[in-house]
C-alpha cells in the first residue's frame, strides 16, 4: 500500500491495542500490565486522559532519571511488557502495509516519531491552554522526555517492522 499508509496505521495500531488492553485491564494478568496503571487508566473519564496514560505506557522509560509517568503524575511508571508488544505489533503492521525491507524499516521508525511528537502536543494541551508556551521550557523539557523515551519503541518497532516487510516483499 505505501509507507505514508504504514507509518499512520503503526501508530494507531500501537495506541489501540494499548487501549483496549488497558480498557480490560482486570482480566489482564500483572505481569503485562501493573494493576496500579489499570487503575489510573479507569479511574479517569475523560478520554484525553485516557490517552495520556496510554501514552506514558507507549514511552515508559527514558535515558534520563525521570520518566514520563512520573513527570505528569500517572500512568506508567517504568517499562512494562504491553510497551513492547504494542510496539512490536505496530511495527509488524506497518511493515505488512509498506511491502519492501526498507521502507519497513523506515515507517516504523517514523510511526514511533510520529506518535512521541502527538504525545508531546497531547501533554502539553491538557497541561496548559497557552498555545504561545508551545516553544516554552516546559513544554521543551516535555519534547526531551518524549523523545528520549523513543529509544526502545523505535527498536522494537524496527524489528516488528522488519518482520513485516519480510513477510510482505514482493518475491521474484
Amino acid at each position: 500500500m505505501g509507507q505514508g499508509v504504514g507509518i499512520v496505521a503503526g501508530f494507531l495500531t500501537a495506541f489501540i491495542i494499548t487501549f483496549l488492553i488497558l480498557l480490560f485491564g482486570q482480566y489482564v494478568p500483572s505481569e503485562l500490565v501493573p494493576q496500579s496503571i489499570v487503575n489510573d487508566f479507569l479511574s479517569y473519564s475523560d478520554l484525553e486522559l485516557k490517552l495520556a496514560i496510554v501514552s506514558t505506557v507507549l514511552f515508559p522509560t527514558s535515558l534520563t532519571t525521570v520518566n514520563l509517568g512520573t513527570y505528569v503524575g500517572y500512568g506508567a511508571q517504568g517499562g512494562t511488557v504491553l510497551t513492547y508488544l504494542a510496539w512490536g505489533c505496530a511495527g509488524l503492521v506497518a511493515g505488512l502495509l509498506t511491502r519492501d525491507i526498507v521502507q519497513a524499516i523506515i515507517a516504523a521508525l517514523l510511526s514511533v516519531l510520529m506518535a512521541a511528537f502527538l504525545t508531546w502536543l497531547l501533554i502539553f494541551f491538557i497541561a496548559t491552554t497557552d498555545p504561545m508556551a508551545l516553544i516554552g521550557s516546559q513544554s521543551l523539557l516535555l519534547l526531551e522526555l518524549v523523545l528520549g523515551s523513543s529509544l526502545y519503541p523505535i527498536i522494537t518497532a524496527v524489528i516488528g517492522g522488519l518482520l513485516g516487510g519480510g513477510i510482505s516483499r514482493e518475491r521474484g
